[in-house]
């Protein structure tokens, strides 16, 4: 007796549809499942999860720019529309040097204000900024890199990232409510990425350096919108004479209208 070919005979007893034909259809109706790979540990997750998403050279165009955000960059091609306080100065190829040069300036801030007839800034958008810096010397006091509001040490609203004595750490304050972070354990004095990110669902900052979460912090008690905030780069020293500087080549900023 020949041996059935096994995907032509009948899928059951009761069904005429071959188990070949079954097959075909329940491939198409994966294929067509807009739910598909999407589940933890499955394909989706995984691809976008990588550190590096390839595509071809030259495949991303124009249209993928986010049409939902406010985005600001600048390499300091220029210093228009910043304020300059002490010390601050466009230096080389595209980057500032907020700076001390024996003893002369303790503070030197380079800054600018978001202007709004509304809150320019509400806790219900999501919100990041990042730049690249390093400090060249660790005898620097205090360095401020923060979006929102500094009125001192004890006073900020919004969030970033404060280095004191050469220990980096994120903060996201209120008032006199401010959170901060654990040591990131890094070395400022290194050229490094940082990145501090609100997310408004669960109205929480993360805190990335090199691309990678270092921290995560809750909202401080009160935390509410600000109207017209700040970007800040904000340089402390001590008065010992030395030739201090941060230097910093670029800023990024995005918020969700």
């Amino acid at each position: 007796m020949a041996e059935p070919t096994w995907g032509l005979l009948k899928k059951a007893q009761d069904n005429d549809q071959t188990i070949d034909q079954a097959i075909a259809d329940a491939i198409a109706a994966h294929e067509a499942d807009p739910d598909a790979h999407t589940g933890t540990g499955e394909s989706l997750e995984t691809h976008k999860s990588q550190e590096v998403i390839d595509h071809p050279a030259g495949s991303i165009l124009g249209d993928k720019i986010s049409n939902t955000e406010l985005m600001v960059f600048t390499g300091f091609d220029s210093l228009d529309g910043w304020t300059i306080y002490g010390n601050v100065s466009l230096e080389g190829f595209s980057f500032v040097e907020i700076r001390e040069t024996q003893g002369e300036t303790d503070l030197s801030r380079l800054y600018s204000q978001f202007l709004s007839d509304t809150d320019f800034f509400k806790t219900t958008q999501d919100a990041q900024i990042q730049s690249v810096f390093y400090i060249n010397n660790p005898d620097l006091e205090k360095f401020y890199f923060l979006f929102g509001e500094y009125v001192n040490d004890s006073n900020i609203a919004g969030f970033g990232f404060k280095i004191v004595d050469n220990v980096v750490k994120g903060f996201f304050g209120w008032g006199a409510n401010i959170n901060l972070t654990n040591n990131l354990n890094i070395d400022p004095s290194v050229i490094h990425i940082y990145r501090a990110q609100y997310i408004a669902s669960t109205q929480q900052v993360k805190f990335y350096i090199d691309g990678v979460l270092k921290a995560t912090l809750n909202k401080p008690t009160g935390w509410s919108a600000i109207a017209e905030p700040y970007i800040e780069f904000r340089a402390d020293y001590n008065d010992e004479g030395a030739d201090y500087y941060v230097r910093v080549y670029n800023f990024y900023f995005s918020k969700e209208i």
